[in-house]
């Protein structure tokens, strides 16, 4: 009996990866109403500045700083070698490859720290291919996403890396060459994947802690940044776009951005709640809802003050559960903040496990991606999947997740299924 259980366990596990990798390409063709701006932007702006590229490549890259595009040109550089770059069908083309690519890297990923669950671990990858703006980013053919695959990538290597530090291995320049190398073409590909360069260099200096490596990771970081800091000097002196990512970065943002934040760390681990809730002890139950009622009655507090005002008005980003408590009651974010508290007690969680760990990797999400005046979900998307499952939050919910695999899986497929189209009615039809 528990055999024949497991089969069927098995079977219908691979019968929804299939159905989702089948749905990916079928999707494909639709590709028109997928939710998000990635259509927009397409037509808008990335298709000219890749032909302008083709066309005129010194030009354009002196010129940049009028090209209507926040990022570094490292997109734009990589499509003029691109030779599927020559129409937008074909680029479209790679485009959705390059997406699938990604779900096998993460696969990858996720086998080499789990081998033990090879199909589990791709069934899990795959769920990343019913993400809306994920699939948004790839089916458009915009940078993010060719920058998360070269983020998962840098996740492999980066594991490599550890791995040989924590047995004892020798890492040669090489290695950290290379770790430098892919972290800085992220960052020229997506200026906010600067946060991860950021956890790099905090993980050798206080994790690490080898004088030599943390002196070859500030001489190639270093040595990488030069073009950047040439082309943003140049092109800050010949712009004349109002177009420019310092012109929405601002310090007081973070704070004014956290309970936004805070609330995408509670829907993309919703399924990982509901798994905690169902096995938690009674005794580690009692002390959380210390902490949540704790910091219940903190956010009521500021919520009786006006402190959080702000929220009732947001035209771009603030995420899907703000922009569903204004569909429930118009300038409504008691969801939100609802949310939020959620969120917070998962920061707890990961930084009462391993503090310091933890906290070089969270400080950096929330210093990078808060400082905008538009806090947008689609850069947390899969952005925290490829964190979390990829064993970067080290705490016990990523222990329960490890040991509930299985389940963890199917209670995305239905979150995440049901995410996606109620995001596409909500775009095309609501």
């Amino acid at each position: 009996m528990n055999n024949k259980i497991v089969k069927n366990s098995s079977f219908y596990t691979v019968f929804f990866t299939i159905l989702i990798i089948v749905l990916y390409f079928v999707g494909f063709t639709l590709k028109d109403y997928v939710p998000g701006g990635s259509p927009e932007d397409f037509s808008g702006f990335i298709w000219k500045n890749i032909n302008s590229f083709q066309n005129d490549f010194a030009n354009s890259l002196l010129n940049y700083g009028d090209m209507a595009d926040a990022n570094f040109p490292g997109f734009y550089i990589l499509s003029y070698f691109n030779p599927f770059a020559y129409s937008i069908k074909s680029f479209h083309l790679f485009s959705l490859i390059i997406g699938f690519l990604t779900f096998i890297s993460f696969g990858y990923l996720l086998n080499k720290k789990d081998p033990n669950n090879l199909i589990l671990n791709y069934s899990l990858a795959s769920l990343i291919l019913i993400l809306p703006f994920f699939i948004s980013r790839v089916y458009w053919g915009t940078s993010a996403g060719l920058g998360w695959l070269i983020f998962v990538l840098l996740l492999i290597y980066l594991n490599k890396i550890l791995d040989f530090f924590y047995t004892n291995k020798f890492i040669s320049k090489s290695d950290i060459f290379i770790l430098c190398f892919l972290s800085s073409l992220l960052l020229y590909i997506r200026a906010s994947f600067v946060f991860f360069a950021l956890y790099i260099v905090l993980y050798f200096f206080f994790i690490i802690k080898k004088k030599d490596l943390n002196i070859l990771i500030f001489l190639f970081f270093s040595l990488f940044s030069l073009p950047g800091i040439y082309f943003i000097n140049l092109w800050s002196e010949q712009s004349t776009s109002n177009i420019n990512a310092f012109n929405v970065l601002n310090i007081k943002n973070i704070f004014l951005n956290f309970p936004i934040l805070s609330s995408y760390f509670t829907f993309y681990f919703f399924p990982i709640i509901i798994i905690w809730l169902k096995k938690i002890d009674k005794s580690i139950l009692h002390h959380y809802l210390k902490i949540f009622f704790f910091l219940l009655i903190v956010y009521s507090t500021l919520y009786v003050l006006g402190k959080f005002e702000y929220l009732a008005d947001y035209n771009f980003g603030g995420g899907a559960i703000l922009k569903f408590n204004y569909i429930i009651l118009e300038d409504n974010y008691l969801l939100l903040l609802l949310s939020s508290v959620f969120g917070c007690c998962l920061l707890y969680n990961f930084i009462e496990k391993d503090f310091l760990k933890n906290i070089i990797l969270i400080l950096p999400i929330f210093f990078v991606y808060g400082l905008a005046d538009f806090p947008f979900q689609d850069y947390f998307e899969p952005l925290l999947l490829f964190l979390f499952f990829g064993g970067k939050f080290q705490s016990s919910l990523y222990d329960l997740f490890i040991s509930n695999k299985k389940l963890s899986f199917y209670l995305y497929f239905i979150y995440f299924f049901s995410y996606l189209n109620i995001s596409v009615y909500i775009k095309n039809f609501y």
